[in-house]
């Protein structure tokens, strides 16, 4: 398969790596830093599936771009979700395919499905409170991170008590209907996510730590395979259900 890089920071290397080790050739990749920021047919070149790691402002004009150049595109960027509508138009109307999820571990994509279980439990215990912590490297612009944010609206989903989720650098927890998103940037750390349940004589932790940015790379190059050819609009999630059927 011909990938085109679109983002070339750390995670646009590490994709770099995992796609060529699988056998994949990368025959673009666009970077500002690199002097090259269109996206056109052109500067695509032959690329069947791009892997777009950028950042949240350039997201959406880069998916737009992508599409209308009739090439699949993977988007392991966050926090530029305000411009979905936009891009699954534009994807629609030239008949490509998207993938995108908040974080494309699929480590992080079991956690997620341990803390669902949890949480329909937790809805029923109301002696349990509980919040969302995540740290991540200091160059990390979103915050909360992707991954979190979905955490906790998959949270305020599952359990009734809670209305809405709120950022916080703060760990004083005062609107018992409120679930809590504490973030953390420092260091070098590539990614950890909690979800703590506090009881009134317990307390239980579930943990998401990443070793590396391979795990999301090795994600994206597994989802640059299964998307190209398809067309719409797709989630992670989406892929591992059709995948196990």
């Amino acid at each position: 398969m011909k990938i085109a890089i679109i983002g070339y920071g750390r995670m646009g290397h590490a994709v770099e790596e995992i796609a060529i080790e699988a056998g994949h050739d990368i025959v673009c990749r666009i970077d500002p830093l690199l002097g090259s920021s269109e996206i056109t047919s052109e500067s695509l070149g032959e690329a069947e599936v791009a892997i777009e790691f950028s950042v949240p402002d350039a997201a959406t004009d880069n998916i737009c771009s992508i599409a209308e150049a009739g090439v699949d595109v993977v988007v392991g960027t966050t926090g530029w979700h305000t411009g979905m509508g936009k891009a699954a138009t534009v994807v629609e109307a030239s008949n490509t395919g998207l993938i995108h999820a908040p974080n494309f571990s699929l480590g992080v994509h079991l956690f997620m499905g341990l803390v669902r279980k949890a949480a329909r439990q937790v809805n029923a215990l109301e002696d349990y409170d509980l919040h969302v912590l995540e740290e991540h490297h200091k160059h990390k612009i979103d915050c909360p991170s992707g991954t979190a944010i979905h955490l906790a609206d998959m949270l305020v989903e599952e359990i009734d008590r809670k209305k809405y989720w709120s950022g916080s650098s703060s760990e004083d927890m005062l609107d018992p209907e409120v679930l809590y998103v504490f973030s953390k940037r420092t260091g070098e750390i590539p990614g950890t996510h909690i979800v703590k349940l506090e009881g009134p004589d317990d307390c239980i932790e579930f943990r998401h730590e990443s070793h590396g940015r391979v795990a999301y790379a090795r994600g994206a190059v597994q989802a640059a395979e299964w998307i190209q050819g398809r067309s719409g609009v797709f989630t992670l999630d989406d892929m591992l259900k059709l995948k196990a059927t």
